[in-house]
């Protein structure tokens, strides 16, 4: 993988999490926390990706993001321990939204989860420089 192909596959996997984040609010502005907290997880993991793909890696899983993030970048200083833990919690949840039915989610969690979001995709803008 080139050195452009790092950036352009990086800003194109910020650009997924942007309209994930959208879809995100959109669905919790509509009443539907299950979506909503679901969407918020998509959009950490493309953000998750793109930071990956800032180091040459593609992550191709959920699951795959991240350990590879904690090496990459949380180990190192690049973020935060929190930032790590948040993209871990993420998944999680996003599974619970997603396929346990007896999981429950309101409006309070899903605002808080897209508010998580929005700080992981901060943190990635920041590195990714996008």
């Amino acid at each position: 993988m080139t050195e452009d192909n790092r950036r352009r596959n990086a800003r194109t996997e910020l650009e997924r999490a942007e309209a994930c984040l959208a879809e995100s609010k959109a669905l919790h502005a509509s009443g539907m926390p299950y979506g909503a907290t679901s969407c918020a997880h998509y959009a950490t993991f493309h953000a998750a990706r793109a930071l990956l793909f800032t180091v040459g890696i593609e992550a191709r899983s959920h699951r795959g993001v991240a350990g590879p993030v904690g090496e990459h970048f949380v180990k190192p200083g690049g973020i935060s321990p929190e930032m790590g833990r948040l993209l871990a919690r993420m998944q999680r949840d996003r599974e619970d939204a997603d396929c346990e039915s007896g999981a429950v989610f309101t409006g309070a969690e899903s605002a808080a989860t897209i508010a998580d979001a929005e700080r992981f995709l901060a943190e990635a803008r920041r590195i990714v420089g996008g």
